[in-house]
């Protein structure tokens, strides 16, 4: 889903000179693996997740309960999970959402139901997330080590380069028309193509994919199974590996926990999911604007 009114957060059009103006801060409370930040919904605060493998930002059933923000049950939208399908439905029309000063203001966004999470200040559920819809307007810096994520308009660019002091490695990046986004990663020898899932809590690999790095169907066999949830909590098995190396451009990571699930439709364009696990290790700046993916070296 577009947001065309997004689109007014941006301050005039493309310029030649290639300005960097960061617009947001976001505060992060980290907890289960989801990157909590602030969010106010109809002047209401509350708690989404920053997920960038979902399209489209999306509500709780709980928050449009306690809103009484009325629901379109005449019409839904299909999403889809590494659980498999989902259908969400429509909402009514949101007065605004605010992230971090920036507003956008009536729009219609899906409902679904979350998992209890339990925060420390209190909240015991996730409200919502904040999906590509919204953050594709955007460059995002993610800084898990420091607690923060800083969003950035940039114009008129054709590269960038982060607010950082160190140096940083880039790899290029595909963008979906869903803005889903996708990095390549060479894990144990094996080169695959892995979304960038901010929603995901591990580095999560299909059975092929899995295979093509080694944890074969008889590796998977001596590994650990558990369970996962997606949207909705719908269940699904996996098996817990742990891959010795992990490379992103010039960057190295060992020892890198991962979860392997069967391939199905979520994973179709590519390989598998790079999520917060992995991103823990360092900062990470995703740049829309040029599909440019960075990660802080020397982490």
């Amino acid at each position: 889903m577009m947001l065309a009114s997004i689109a007014g957060l941006l301050a005039g059009a493309a310029q030649a000179e290639c300005v960097m103006n960061r617009a947001a801060v976001l505060p992060i409370t980290l907890w289960q693996n989801k990157l909590f930040v602030p969010v106010t919904v109809n002047g209401v605060a509350e708690r989404f997740f920053v997920d960038t493998g979902a399209a489209v930002t999306t509500l709780s059933d709980s928050l449009a309960n306690a809103l009484n923000i009325p629901r379109d049950f005449d019409h839904t939208i299909d999403m889809f999970g590494v659980a498999g399908r989902e259908s969400h439905l429509y909402i009514g029309e949101v007065d605004s959402i605010n992230v971090g000063g920036l507003e956008v203001k009536k729009q219609s966004f899906p409902v679904a139901a979350f998992g209890s999470f339990m925060l420390a200040d209190g909240h015991s559920h996730a409200d919502g997330l904040i999906g590509a819809d919204i953050l594709s307007h955007f460059d995002v810096d993610i800084d898990i080590p420091h607690r923060q994520i800083a969003l950035w308009r940039v114009q008129g660019c054709s590269v960038v380069k982060p607010d950082w002091q160190g140096d940083a490695s880039s790899v290029p990046m595909q963008i979906a028309p869903s803005h889903n986004i996708t990095v390549p990663v060479r894990i144990d020898g094996a080169m695959l193509d892995l979304m960038l899932d901010t929603g995901a809590g591990d580095l999560l690999l299909s059975t092929r994919a899995a295979a093509r790095a080694g944890a074969t169907p008889e590796v998977l066999e001596e590994s650990r199974q558990s369970t996962g949830f997606g949207v909705n909590d719908r269940s699904y098995p996996v098996w817990l590996h742990v891959f010795r190396r992990v490379e992103v451009g010039t960057q190295v990571y060992g020892d890198v926990r991962g979860v392997v699930v069967n391939r199905g439709r979520y994973m179709d364009q590519g390989d598998g999911l790079l999520g917060v696990e992995f991103l823990k290790r360092g900062r990470v700046w995703i740049s829309y604007s040029t599909s440019t993916f960075f990660t802080e070296a020397g982490r």
